[in-house]
């Protein structure tokens, strides 16, 4: 329940209406606004939305083919994640208007197995079972252009403090909205693509993490828009970029101290070995989930830090898993593990879900892990991959899909029902795109996310 003085507060802070903000099998922030006064109502009982928004694909096209939802049929409600007077946030950038995130619930109270931040609290649950907590955190990248013009809002070069001079007031601002929405970060960039901006979440709880990414989502969105900017999460904005990543970095922590630093000689105890190895062993399966569009599939290229190989690597940044060691400067507590394909058309508590589960699944079966790849495995020839049992990542849906479905992992930490979703929702964009040449798919995911 809510408590009521949240709502004087919110009514005397000039908020008129709240926003429940739910992530969809695509990637995208799907949402409903109710004012005010009607939050209590909707905490108690909900916002009907229909049951068909687990199968809407990322052209806004609704697909029957999952037994599950095969029909028009079917409401669900909608309930705002609230705790007393925590879990709403008066939107900085969006002045009247507030944030809540969102759980989706059958109509008659009991849980709908199609939501997915349920998904991610069993993991959860799942760690704190093992004796682990859980720490992640993701690095968003974001290619920003003019309103008016398309072109790009910086010039570069990459890295560089001349490129954020040209976007002096809008850094300002997302700084400040960042800050007042309450989404701690650890600094922000020109990265490399052209007109691309990184921003690194700080790491938190999972759902906290999940939760703060949506949230970072809109308040960008919500800063550009302001200085007559326009920002695309995007994996592939245009065959010209590089592509977007929204790297998720994940550490297991025991008894308050950071249970994948060892001494070994990568620095890894025998969990951190086998956290990695189960990482790695999972990875076509799980990657299907973490990038699975077809944009996606376009940004899985070998040289563009994508994680084009199944393989990981300590601070190889083309290594698909990658280790971010613990090192005398930054002490023994940094230990975390980067995966490097993931993008913004994941679902964030999916996303997490499926790696923490890979993670976990590798340490119970004490998982062998490979000696790391320190190179660039793209300019190996094949008959040198093929030997160091370095395989591609999907790049094409038929791939990615047998890999999905091969997943026993990745349908235990969903269920069946959510994966035939998931999987009638990716047929429906590789259908789509299928008809539509590289540049029209680019074209029609640029601005959805």
């Amino acid at each position: 329940m809510i408590d009521p003085a949240l709502v004087t507060v919110l009514s005397e802070g000039g908020i008129v209406g709240v926003t429940i903000g739910w992530v969809d099998n695509n990637g995208i922030v799907r949402s409903r606004t109710v004012p005010v006064a009607e939050l209590e109502a909707a905490a108690r009982r909900g916002v009907g939305i229909t049951a068909v928004f687990a199968v809407f694909d990322s052209h806004d096209g609704i697909t029957f083919a999952h037994d599950g939802l095969s029909t028009p049929s079917g409401d669900v409600r909608l309930v705002p994640v609230v705790d007393a007077v925590r879990g709403v946030t008066p939107l900085a950038g969006q002045p009247g208007i507030a944030w809540a995130h969102g759980r989706q619930i059958s109509a008659d109270g009991t849980p709908w197995p199609y939501d997915t931040r349920s998904v991610l609290e069993r993991q959860i649950a799942a760690a704190a079972d093992a004796g682990f907590d859980v720490r992640a955190g993701f690095e968003i990248e974001v290619v920003l252009s003019r309103e008016s013009d398309g072109s790009p809002a910086h010039r570069g070069p990459a890295y560089s403090a001349n490129a954020l001079r040209d976007i002096d007031e809008f850094t300002v601002q997302l700084l400040r909205d960042l800050a007042a929405n309450g989404i701690p970060i650890g600094q922000l960039h020109a990265e490399y693509g052209g007109s691309q901006l990184e921003i690194a979440l700080s790491p938190l709880d999972p759902l906290a993490a999940a939760d703060a990414q949506v949230l970072a989502r809109q308040t960008i969105h919500a800063a550009a828009r302001a200085h007559g900017l326009r920002a695309s999460f995007a994996p592939v904005p245009s065959l010209a970029n590089a592509g977007n990543g929204w790297h998720l970095h994940t550490s297991l922590s025991r008894d308050g101290r950071n249970a994948l630093t060892g001494d070994d000689e990568h620095g890894l105890s025998d969990v951190g070995r086998s956290y990695i190895a189960g990482l790695v062993r999972e990875l076509p399966g799980i990657v299907a989930v973490t990038a699975p569009s077809t944009g996606s599939l376009l940004r899985r290229r070998p040289g563009f830090w994508a994680g084009a190989y199944a393989f990981w690597g300590v601070e190889n940044r083309e290594a698909a898993v990658r280790l971010v060691p613990s090192s005398p400067l930054l002490g023994t507590e940094h230990t975390n593990v980067e995966l490097k394909a993931s993008d913004a058309s994941a679902n964030p508590y999916l996303a997490l879900a499926v790696t923490i589960a890979a993670g976990l699944k590798g340490i119970a079966d004490k998982a062998a892990l490979p000696e790391p790849i320190q190179e660039d495995v793209g300019s190996w020839d094949d008959a040198r991959r093929e030997s160091a049992g370095v395989t591609a990542l999907a790049t094409t849906h038929q791939e990615q899909r047998a890999h999905l479905l091969a997943s026993a992992l990745v349908r235990t930490v969903l269920g069946d029902e959510l994966l035939g979703a998931f999987v009638a929702v990716r047929d429906a964009d590789a259908a789509w795109a299928s008809e539509h040449t590289a540049h029209e798919v680019l074209e029609s995911l640029r601005w959805i996310y």
